[in-house]
């Protein structure tokens, strides 16, 4: 370990000199700095190259955390398109939202820092601040491990001799306030079958097919804009009408990503995220009358939902003011809603040979129709997301007796126990009948209500 000596010279100077050992125990010294800072600061650099076996330069600290980050992105050749894209979505200037809230990006509070200027107690305010605002836990963790990933690479690159990262505490996982963390236990995030039939009632053609897919299947928003007609796989219609029908199946094998704004195939989320999902006989004819009147129906490769974009409701010439001349009217979803489910179809201008964004679906179509479902008079939850719908999934086939394990595997976990934590509250049970039937196991054969004891 390197240590500094104070010493002072025959003129009276004060000069400090660095001892240490290399690895084959010799010992070695360097004299001359005249500030102990200097003579620290070799120390340090002594220290980092012994353990590391790299150059470090105290000096390279100085290097911008921003172009730090540009060139750790950069040397990132092993990350999916998605998660690449993700990262320079956290790691570029934001220019939307409110002030308070781009104040809070990645860039504004370290981008024009110097890699050593960047301080543990600054990124622990910074998720703080995050956590303050509102952001979701899961939110608050991703940004931070992408700050901790550039510092990491600082350290390795020879920038920094500790990431000042490491040690910060993070807000815990919770589905809501007071809620248990990893559990989605929301009332408002699952819905009954009842529900899920008003909800597909008001949604325009073709996304009432999209929507009755998402609460029968439990596909993700993106599985299931990246799903193309070949993924569907339909039983053949059977003679015998007695007969039990096969289940359909959907393959999900890719998924749509926005890179640069233009919606992009990627593959699935995880390894256990391919896979096949059984269909209903329900949804199977769903499917089949869908596909005849699919104007790309008999193409595989085609996608199997639409893009599309809103038409702009025509001007009336009318215009509602305030008392200061300002235009006023309802919020976009709002006039949505308050269409007729004919009226809204009208609205939308399908392309077949693009696939489907979901953020356009879902401020175009599928907010509207929750709106629109509760002015007819369903009881859906107002702020219901679109995420709910898989959630929904869950719950229809845990009390159908769906086992865990199957669930697991049509939900695309890797895990069975992801599901089990997720769905808790979902899988309990008085156990009734299995302590009946334990309890069956312990009564006599002989028909006596006694338990014979062994004497001797």
């Amino acid at each position: 370990m390197a240590h500094v000596q104070k010493r002072t010279t025959q003129t009276g100077a004060v000069r400090y000199v660095v001892k240490w050992r290399t690895p084959d125990g010799k010992g070695r010294s360097k004299g001359g700095f005249a500030t102990k800072k200097a003579a620290e600061d070799y120390a340090t650099t002594v220290e980092y190259n012994a353990n590391r076996g790299t150059s470090f330069d105290p000096k390279a600290g100085g290097f911008a955390f921003r172009q730090a980050a540009g060139e750790w992105l950069a040397s990132r050749h092993d990350l999916k398109p998605r998660t690449h894209a993700e990262y320079a979505n956290l790691l570029r200037p934001k220019t939307t939202g409110s002030l308070a809230i781009r104040a809070l990006s990645i860039d504004a509070t370290f981008g024009g820092y110097p890699l050593n200027a960047v301080t543990r107690k600054q990124i622990s305010e910074w998720v703080r601040a995050l956590t303050a605002a509102g952001k979701k836990p899961s939110t608050v963790r991703h940004a931070y491990f992408v700050v901790r990933m550039v510092l990491a690479q600082a350290v390795v690159d020879g920038r920094l001799t500790t990431n000042p990262a490491d040690y910060v505490k993070l807000p815990t996982e919770r589905s809501n306030a007071g809620g248990t963390p990893g559990v989605v236990d929301d009332p408002d995030m699952f819905l009954t079958a009842e529900q899920v039939t008003a909800l597909v009632d008001v949604t325009p053609w073709p996304y009432n097919v999209l929507v009755h897919l998402a609460a029968w299947s439990g596909l993700r928003a993106a599985e299931l804009a990246g799903l193309q007609v070949g993924d569907v796989e339909l039983p053949a219609v059977a003679m015998n009408p007695n007969a039990r029908p096969k289940p359909g199946t959907l393959r999900v094998e890719r998924t749509v990503i926005a890179i640069d704004g233009k919606p992009t195939y990627d593959t699935p989320k995880t390894k256990g995220s391919r896979r096949r999902v059984p269909l209903t006989p329900a949804t199977v004819a769903v499917l089949r009358d869908y596909l005849v009147v699919h104007p790309r129906g008999a193409e595989p490769m085609a996608p199997l939902f639409p893009a599309m974009r809103l038409v702009a409701a025509k001007r009336t010439g009318l215009r509602a003011t305030d008392a200061d001349g300002k235009r006023i009217g309802p919020k976009a979803e709002d006039a949505l809603a308050a269409l007729s489910v004919d009226e809204a179809e009208a609205r939308l201008t399908l392309d077949w040979d693009t696939v489907l964004r979901h953020p356009t679906f879902y401020k175009a179509v599928y907010r509207p129709a929750v709106l629109r479902a509760n002015l007819a008079g369903a009881t859906l939850p107002p702020v219901l997301k679109f995420h709910a719908l898989r959630h929904t999934y869950a719950s229809l086939c845990v009390a159908a007796g769906i086992p865990p394990l199957e669930l697991a595997r049509f939900m695309g976990h890797a895990k069975v126990t992801t599901t089990l934590g997720v769905y808790a509250h979902l899988f309990e049970d008085d156990h009734a009948d299995a302590m009946a039937a334990l309890g069956a196991m312990a009564t006599p054969a002989t028909g006596e209500n006694v338990v014979r004891l062994r004497l001797g």
